[in-house]
């Protein structure tokens, strides 16, 4: 804690050397951050003394608590098809637009643009869902998250 300062004796004070004030500022600084670096030394002593696998489940906590809540977009592509500026004008309702993917085959389902697994369509309480056939390895869905 800081000394409370008796400032009464300035009352009438008309000259103040304000070199002396900078030169205790200057001394107080380089005195607070001597304590943060002592303090900080302190810390990483600890964290070093600690056991390795306790550091990398905290560490590994912090990461995962961190990025359970980033949103995502996924997206189940049933198929692509490249169309004319022409086409694309042309369509109405009930315009049929072939897809190059053939009926049964998996579909591809893309986290934020990038594919991380295949799929089939499956109907469940009316609605439709997807059921999983095949997980890309997490080394190459490592490897495409770095590609942005």
């Amino acid at each position: 804690m800081a000394e409370e300062l008796d400032l009464s004796s300035l009352d009438g004070m008309d000259d103040i050397d304000w070199s002396d004030v900078e030169g205790e500022l200057q001394k107080n600084k380089e005195m607070l951050i001597d304590e943060a670096e002592a303090n900080k030394s302190v810390e990483m002593d600890e964290l070093i003394d600690a056991d390795e696998t306790d550091q990398a489940e905290s560490l590994g906590e912090v990461e995962t608590d961190f990025l359970m809540d980033i949103p995502l977009r996924l997206t189940v592509e049933v198929g692509r098809t490249r169309l004319l500026i022409k086409n694309l004008l042309a369509l109405e309702t009930g315009s049929v637009v072939e897809l190059k993917k053939r009926i049964g085959s998996p579909m591809n389902v893309l986290i934020n643009d990038k594919l991380v697994a295949k799929g089939e369509i499956v109907v469940q309480n009316e609605k439709f869902g997807l059921k999983l056939t095949e997980i890309i390895e997490e080394s190459k869905r490592i490897l495409k998250l770095q590609e942005y």
